[in-house]
């Protein structure tokens, strides 16, 4: 096995990972221990940071003055999201690419577990283990999770399961083959783009869980969901320049599912059923997408209703 440090100059790691970051102080040199300290050495560590105006940036550069294997680019502004995340993955060099945020833990073997199914099985897109969800200060929380079927030959079961909205996408977390990622179009800049994206790898292989707890993700006050807590506020966080437009998310998720499976090389009869599932989820989801109309209608009305009010004063 060739260590960062033995490895000849421009041979490229086996595995990349990624990690886009703004303002994560709080707990960022856990993450990064937890990433240094992998069993598995062969990898880099790309981190963007997002503009942050805490100490992210020196925190970064400490880290990456003591090992070789990280590099560190900053923006000079907020891109959003989206394209921030896209970036490390657009950057990476490996073989393999592991998607990594800055309040999250990884066990020390991580890479080296999920890299050995990924080796023994070519057909399998993505690795993934088990997680347990911790608080602000390490400590475990209760979670439930659906029986789902992501590791299923059938691409019509994958597909079906992955599309739920009762699930978190932890297989975005995973450990996942760089060639297969970059066949789709990435995270898009809207909310749930995660679930779109593993939709779409979904309908070229199968996912593997390996039954172990190895993935530990923090949920506190300045995580996504907390700050922006609906699709519209969400996607906003996505794409900045979204601010103050007319935003459709769940149609938008809709419209990127039909677009993934039209370019998914599966055949035309996977295709039409899975054009059929969407159907399904429409239904199940319409009170999703009518909400999407009426957040629009209130932000088309209400400066007409200022307007009545002012004149009416």
């Amino acid at each position: 096995m060739i260590r960062a440090a033995e490895r000849p100059t421009g041979v490229a790691p086996r595995v990349s990972m990624g990690m886009p970051v703004r303002n994560g102080e709080a707990y960022l040199e856990q993450a990064l221990q937890s990433l240094v300290k992998q069993t598995f050495p062969d990898f880099e560590l790309l981190i963007s940071d997002n503009a942050s105006t805490d100490r992210t940036q020196s925190i970064c550069l400490d880290y990456a003055s003591m090992d070789r294997r990280i590099r560190y680019h900053r923006n000079p502004v907020n891109v959003g999201y989206c394209r921030n995340q896209n970036s490390v993955i657009e950057a990476s060099t490996g073989e393999f690419f592991l998607l990594t945020h800055h309040d999250d833990v990884r066990g020390p073997e991580y890479v080296s577990r999920t890299l050995e199914v990924l080796d023994a099985d070519p057909s399998t897109v993505v690795c993934y283990t088990t997680t347990r969800d911790i608080d602000e200060h390490g400590m475990e929380l209760p979670r439930e999770d659906p029986p789902l079927r992501w590791g299923s030959a059938d691409l019509r079961a994958r597909f079906r399961d992955v599309i739920r909205m009762d699930h978190i996408c932890e297989p975005d977390f995973g450990l996942t083959r760089l060639h297969v990622l970059r066949q789709t179009r990435l995270h898009g800049d809207y909310a749930d783009s995660d679930r779109v994206l593993l939709a779409e790898l979904a309908l070229r292989g199968p996912f593997h869980q390996i039954p172990e707890c190895l993935f530990f993700r923090r949920a506190h006050a300045q995580q996504s969901t907390a700050i922006a807590p609906d699709r519209q506020s969400r996607t906003v966080w996505f794409n900045p320049a979204h601010a103050g437009k007319l935003l459709f998310p769940h149609f938008r998720e809709l419209r990127e599912y039909l677009a993934a499976i039209h370019r998914a090389p599966i055949s035309a009869l996977d295709r039409a059923w899975c054009d059929a599932a969407l159907l399904r989820w429409v239904i199940d989801n319409r009170r999703r997408l009518i909400g999407d109309l009426e957040f629009a209608a209130r932000q088309l009305l209400r400066p007409l209703y200022r307007a009545v009010l002012r004149r009416t004063a």
